[in-house]
């Protein structure tokens, strides 16, 4: 019995083997086909790989060539093969000569096009917001084409027409009092076009010292959206809470668009471009106790006549954060009142500089209502944040008992500490302090609801209410803030801090001529403590108010004064006053000029005599940008719109300035462009100023906004590293690549060929995987 069990089990036993062994077999064999197939896929792949470019030779060496020559930086396509190059490239040159305190200012902008095709560029750049434009020339090779100043449509007509005719043009206009942009057409395939543009401006003495400020780049500007709330505390005593309120008496905003106001904007992480060099002479007429440039390096020299040369000390920088000089003459105290003049045609231009001096130190110091305005948008991440919370905490440390204060912060949203005004005691600047610290720079730059909470109570009698902005200004919407703050100043006085390395300073200069106050400029994080207590120092001392201009002699009647209305001073702020004397000449100018005024109630007074005027060319220039400003306040202050234009139509074209109603244009008579080519339009990026981070004023990349919209029919670009040897510009020195000198163009389209090698490789697995499936059934 046992015997027949273990034959049973056996003859099983032996039948599984030989199936067991019949299937390893045919494994095996199915093995071998899978990776037999495999190896002939693969050496099909291979044999394609390396065939592809054999049957495109062009292909390869236009990659070859973009590997070896093409520096690092943004590009676009032009024409039906889609080559690949940069945007117009630009380096600058500026060279300014300063007299007294007239500065006359050359800007040379080099365009060069490093394609093979012929090209339009468009350059957005910044200049000081009192600057008066007043030339334009261009230069192709040896021939220099003048500029001629039109209204802004026609220069624009002028233009475009010579652009489609194939003629070299150039064309200047404003976009802001501080933006311009400069566009040159039919730029030839390696042609360097060079265009210089000149001004005339004034320098500022503040606090014993002379200022020249040359602004490098434009910084990005916020359009703000619908008008947003404005939060105030909940009732608990352990720190800020904000709850919603409505803000009372907003009015909409214009709708946000989702791009820069003035163009692209060049992330850092790829490279610094638009190098620019600088110089500058200066004629004190007297030795100089101090030079000091407070953002760049400089190397200074003297020349005969007790003049001083400043470079920069390494050639060329990124135009990316503003330029600034100062300088201190030797002789001690402040200046004596000083009258320039300038005689064109029949008429006398005047320019007035006065300087009130400190008596308003004897005068009692009032009760006073602060309050404190904190940009905390994304644009002011980094250092400018630092610098604006330890000016405001500076601020603080300031006030003193009897003073009553605020604090308002906003980004998308605005935020108050206390919902309304506080005693400066232990308690609450102990709240505010923390407050301060904690605050974070974040979303977007909504200024109008913060603006309207500061100004939305009227002042108390007896008591000086006073409004400190702290911003970087980096808005598009100047001209509705202007009018909010001359509708609702009342007896308050608005003071305006211009934080980071590229403040818009032509907002932030306006808002406080609009305000009534005076405008302070902290670029550097040492500078916060010496700035703010100078700007504290004006703040406890009364202004002198009531200012008033009068003359005597034949000049009387024939007189023209700017501003008319001549805003509250501060010791130390200088007057400056810019008049026109219709016909009649310097030399027959008599009689006196007389300012008068008051500090704390007390009278106070400055007297000029006209037969003592020192000539200064350029004055007449800057009378005609004043004028042009004052016009240009009227259309804020409610003049009706066609007046205020044909007002500054008329003064700019009689003084060939550059204004928002009017252009500098060159036109080249001879056609460069030959019939039949094509030209390409881009605009040149900027440099996202210093200090600045691109995700927190653009997003993260993934939500990054377009930056610029590009014309019909017309290929976007934007600026790259140059190689503008003709400018004189060695870039690669200057701005190396991050990832080195050059690179190949990333392709980011899959090309036609791989996309065909991968859909042979799946189609071969996938065929292989049928007949495997197939043996294993029959297998089975």
């Amino acid at each position: 019995m046992r015997e027949q069990e273990i034959q049973r089990e056996t003859g099983a036993g032996g039948g599984s083997a030989r199936r067991l062994a019949r299937f390893a077999v045919e494994g095996r064999r199915i093995l071998a086909v899978v990776v037999a197939s495999l190896v002939l896929a693969l050496a099909g792949l291979s044999i394609l790989v390396l065939a592809a470019p054999l049957m495109m030779p062009e292909a390869r060496a236009q990659s070859q060539a973009q590997a070896a020559e093409v520096p690092a930086g943004l590009y676009f396509r032009s024409g039906a093969d889609g080559k690949v190059f940069e945007a117009p490239l630009v380096g600058s040159e500026v060279d300014i000569t300063v007299n007294g305190e007239i500065a006359r200012v050359s800007v040379v902008q080099h365009f060069h096009n490093p394609s093979d095709t012929w090209m339009e560029g468009a350059y957005v750049f910044p200049l000081p917001e009192d600057s008066a434009v007043d030339r334009l020339t261009m230069t192709v090779g040896a021939r220099e084409i003048e500029g001629k100043i039109m209204e802004r449509e026609e220069a624009r007509r002028v233009y475009e027409e010579a652009a489609e005719a194939g003629k070299r043009a150039s064309l200047l206009s404003s976009e802001r009092p501080n933006v311009f942009t400069t566009s040159v057409a039919n730029i030839g395939p390696g042609e360097t076009v060079v265009v210089r543009i000149e001004y005339q401006d004034s320098l500022p003495y503040r606090d014993g010292l002379y200022s020249l400020r040359f602004p490098m780049v434009v910084a990005p500007r916020y359009t703000p959206g619908e008008a947003l709330t404005v939060r105030s505390p909940a009732p608990r005593d352990d720190g800020p809470r904000p709850q919603p309120i409505s803000e009372d008496g907003a009015t909409p905003l214009p709708e946000r668009e989702d791009r820069d106001l003035f163009g692209p904007v060049r992330n850092p992480e790829d490279g610094k471009i638009n190098p620019l060099r600088l110089s500058v002479e200066i004629d004190a007429g007297q030795p100089l106790a101090e030079l000091t440039s407070l953002y760049h390096d400089v190397t200074v020299s003297q020349t005969p006549g007790s003049r001083s040369r400043v470079e920069l000390t390494d050639g060329a920088v990124a135009a990316d954060r503003d330029f600034v000089l100062q300088w201190r003459p030797a002789v001690e105290g402040a200046p004596e009142p000083a009258l320039f003049g300038e005689q064109v045609g029949d008429n006398s231009y005047l320019r007035i500089a006065l300087l009130p001096q400190s008596e308003s130190g004897q005068v009692a110091r009032p009760e006073r209502d602060l309050i404190f305005i904190v940009d905390t948008s994304g644009s002011m991440f980094g250092p400018s944040m630092d610098q604006a919370k330890r000016a405001l905490l500076t601020a603080l440390d300031r006030l003193q008992p009897g003073d009553r204060f605020e604090v308002i912060r906003f980004d998308s949203e605005t935020e108050t500490l206390f919902g309304g005004l506080r005693p400066a005691d232990p308690g609450h600047l102990d709240r505010a302090a923390r407050f301060v610290r904690s605050l974070e720079a974040d979303g977007g730059t909504e200024m109008y609801p913060a603006l309207a909470a500061a100004l939305k109570d009227p002042t108390e009698a007896g008591r000086l209410r006073q409004v400190v902005f702290l911003t970087d200004g980096a808005v598009g919407n100047e001209r509705q803030l202007f009018t909010l703050i001359d509708d609702r100043l009342g007896g308050s006085r608005l003071f305006t801090v211009g934080i980071g390395s590229a403040p818009n300073s032509y907002f932030m200069t306006k808002a406080a001529e609009f305000g009534r106050g005076s405008f302070t400029y902290i670029g550097d994080p040492g500078e916060v403590a010496e700035r703010m207590e100078q700007l504290f120092r004006k703040l406890e001392r009364p202004a002198l108010t009531g200012v008033e201009l009068a003359w005597d002699g034949p000049a009387a009647k024939r007189i023209e004064v700017v501003p008319a209305v001549m805003p509250d001073l501060y010791a130390g702020d200088p007057v400056a006053i810019n008049a026109r004397v219709s016909g009649l000449p310097l030399g027959k100018l008599r009689g006196n000029l007389l300012l008068t005024g008051e500090i704390g109630g007390k009278p106070w007074q400055r007297r000029l005599s006209l037969e003592d005027i020192e000539p200064a060319p350029g004055v007449a220039a800057l009378w005609g940008r004043a004028q042009l400003e004052e016009i240009e306040n009227g259309y804020t202050l409610g003049m009706a719109p066609d007046t205020v234009r044909d007002l500054a139509v008329a003064t700019a074209l009689e003084f060939r300035l550059v204004s928002r109603y009017t252009s500098l244009v060159a036109v080249d008579d001879e056609i460069a462009r030959p019939q039949g080519e094509e030209m390409t339009s881009g605009e040149v990026e900027r440099n996202l100023p210093a200090g600045w981070n691109h995700e927190k004023v653009f997003g993260s990349p993934e939500e990054t906004m377009p930056l610029y919209a590009p014309k019909p029919q017309q290929q976007a670009a934007t600026g790259a590293t140059a190689s503008a040897a003709a400018a004189g510009f060695d870039i690669a020195s200057v701005f190396p690549s991050p990832e080195g000198d050059r690179v190949s163009l990333p392709q980011t389209a899959t090309p036609a060929q791989i996309k065909a090698l991968i859909g042979l490789a799946l189609l071969l697995l996938a065929a292989l995987a049928l007949w495997a499936a197939r043996v294993e059934r029959r297998a089975a």
